[in-house]
């Protein structure tokens, strides 16, 4: 028998709106009937056939991204593709984030998972002591975005567009109780955003240069000769990875299960590291001395006090334990915050903080963090009930802010800068409370340039907040602040 060698092309198959309109209705008819047969309600069950139409045109185009052999082996797309057919959105949408989920940690355990929790445990307390993979279940979808986007594996605008998918997950799917509607052109762009940029996604060079470091602390004696080379090709790292990576490594010389190799490598590396950092991260490190010492745990003191000498930073050292613990509450209020449900959940975590404030006032190790999520959780996120505002937390957030001094105000401005700060603030409620908060702000002060700058974010085009930072007018008002 002769071998055949014929190729087969698959070709989308040419059919009409009233061919798929037609063929919808036949399709939902059983079920309907069956649904009538058992006394079950069929109004409000399935998305409607226009809507249906209209994600079913555009199916094949948006999976043309996906290579032939995932393709084949994606059992999640099928469920999806099948709940699309039936008009069951709020399902397909429940299918799609799981598998963005699961993919997403796919991409962090083959990327550098210990990386991924030394960065997780710097943005909240409940995430220290993670290690196994099975473990990424417990980072919250939102957190997992940030983390992703700090290290590098999502950038900041397709972040955005995956926490829109996650909020309609929340809010307009099978996984919460709702009456929401989706369209067809919302899953199909939903679709694209999974597909894109978490499904298909791979690291970009500066990422994998990064990782490469790393590997070679743990792994290498680094050559004397490599440290300036290696230091200045860090400093072309964004500010935050340069951040999390300081802080990383600083974690590694503080474990006492370290090979000394290792902390050497880190103790020639960390004044190259530690030059490209803020004052932001050079405070919480500073701040891990009181913690530290409160604690009795003398090798991470004396760790803590060994770095802050090599980089000539014991001006940062806080004697104070009261600036780690306030910090921990307020990085648990932040994930809170960025929860489901924040408006129900936010009040202890705004109660315990009010009695962690030194009578001093706020330190300066805890002065960015604190500005930025008390302003972020007296905004609101601007969605859902309550606009995303605990109104038992308010008079807590309202306290705080009555308390804001010059610096605070000074740290409020620059904020604008930092993705997460900004980013719920393209919605009208958020926008206008933060507008009105800037507005506040100017009766605290009579410094011309920090009125100038509060003036500005007040009266910034309405819901454009988030991109204040690119503005002419802005950044010339905090050059000098």
């Amino acid at each position: 028998m002769a071998e055949d060698n014929t190729e087969i092309i698959l070709i989308p198959i040419k059919i009409t709106s009233s061919q798929i309109e037609n063929s919808i209705t036949a399709l939902d008819k059983p079920y309907i009937d069956f649904l009538n047969y058992l006394g079950l309600p069929t109004e409000n069950i399935f998305s409607s056939i226009d809507e249906r139409r209209k994600a079913i045109f555009a199916l094949y185009s948006a999976l043309e991204t996906l290579p032939i052999e995932e393709k084949s082996k994606a059992t999640y797309l099928s469920k999806f593709v099948v709940s699309i057919i039936k008009g069951l959105f709020d399902g397909a949408l429940a299918f799609l984030w799981d598998e963005t989920i699961k993919a997403l940690n796919r991409l962090i355990i083959g990327y550098d998972l210990q990386y991924f929790y030394d960065v997780a445990g710097t943005i909240s307390s409940k995430y220290k002591g993670l290690h196994l993979e099975e473990e990424l279940e417990a980072i919250s979808a939102h957190d997992l975005l940030e983390i992703s986007q700090r290290i590098g594996l999502i950038n900041n605008i397709n972040s955005k567009r995956l926490e829109t998918v996650n909020f309609f997950r929340n809010h307009a799917s099978s996984a919460h109780p709702n009456d929401n509607e989706l369209s067809g052109t919302e899953m199909i762009v939903f679709l694209e955003y999974c597909l894109k940029y978490v499904i298909n996604a791979k690291p970009d060079y500066s990422v994998v240069s990064l990782k490469k470091l790393r590997d070679n602390i743990r792994k290498n004696v680094i050559n004397d000769d490599d440290f300036s080379i290696i230091g200045n090709d860090f400093s072309k790292q964004p500010q935050v990875r340069k951040d999390d990576f300081l802080m990383s490594i600083f974690g590694i010389y503080c474990d006492n299960k370290q090979e000394q190799y290792v902390r050497v490598n880190i103790e020639k590396l960390i004044p190259h590291v530690w030059n490209n950092a803020t004052d932001e991260a050079k405070y919480r490190i500073g701040s891990k001395f009181g913690l530290y010492r409160k604690n009795a745990d003398t090798f991470r003191r004396e760790a803590t006090e060994r770095i802050l000498e090599l980089v000539d930073g014991l001006r940062y050292k806080d004697e104070d334990s009261l600036a780690a613990e306030l910090i921990e509450k307020l990085q648990n209020l932040r994930t809170v915050h960025f929860e489901y449900n924040n408006f129900y959940n936010e009040y202890p975590h705004a109660k315990s903080i009010s009695v962690s404030i030194p009578t001093t006032g706020i330190p300066k190790s805890v002065r960015n963090l604190f500005v930025k999520i008390i302003c972020i959780c007296y905004c609101g996120n601007g969605k859902g009930y309550k606009d995303g505002i605990d109104d038992r937390a308010l008079p807590y957030y309202e306290q705080f802010i009555e308390g804001f001094k010059i610096e605070e105000i000074k740290e409020y401005i620059k904020l604008f800068s930092d993705n997460e700060f900004v980013f719920d603030l393209d919605t009208p409620k958020a926008d206008l409370r933060m507008k009105k908060l800037a507005k506040s702000l100017r009766d605290k002060t009579t410094d011309v340039l920090i009125n100038k700058a509060l003036y500005i974010i007040s009266n910034f085009p309405k819901s454009k907040l988030p991109k204040i930072s690119l503005d002419s007018s802005y950044q010339e008002a905090i050059k000098y602040i």
